[in-house]
């Protein structure tokens, strides 16, 4: 039963090149950090017991967050280029994850939500860019399926999707 299923995924990704295939495994890395937003209003209303209007707060804040980040990702990687904004937004989404953990106050914590946002959601257009850079023309679609199973795999796991 899982041979047909193999073997269909093998001749539709087979034929990429390493590059894409670390670039999709990064993707999928690093949208593993982000599965953990859908649990911060539970965590801000249980943990730090803020009202739901708070941590809906906190949550809007985390969309806008995410929309400047595309924008400024997108900026950044046509000045600097895919590899720094991919190695420092990877980096920065990592630390800015571990430092939401540590705020106390409401205002910290829906500063260090948006600049989280911005940082994490910076690192997609970088990846996009350098998947179309790695991949051959005739396979540039495949490579982008890859990658677009890569971060939406995770939102199978939850039962419901926020974003």
């Amino acid at each position: 039963m899982l041979s047909p299923v193999v073997n269909l995924y093998r001749s539709a990704f087979s034929g990429l090149t390493r590059e894409n295939w670390w670039l999709s495994i990064t993707l999928l890395v690093n949208r593993s950090g982000t599965m953990v937003v859908p649990f911060l209003t539970l965590y801000l209303t249980e943990y730090h017991h803020f009202s739901i209007a708070q941590a809906g707060l906190v949550m809007g804040l985390f969309g806008a967050g995410a929309i400047a980040g595309g924008f400024i990702g997108g900026k950044l990687t046509d000045r600097y280029g895919f590899y720094p904004i991919q190695l420092i937004t990877l980096s920065g989404g990592g630390v800015f994850f571990i430092l939401l953990g540590l705020m106390k106050s409401y205002t910290l914590i829906c500063v260090f939500t948006f600049l989280l946002s911005v940082v994490n959601e910076s690192f997609r257009p970088a990846n996009a860019t350098a998947v179309a850079h790695y991949s051959a023309p005739e396979n540039r679609t495949r490579s982008y399926s890859l990658n677009r199973l890569a971060r939406k795999n995770l939102n199978r796991e939850i039962p419901f999707q926020v974003f």
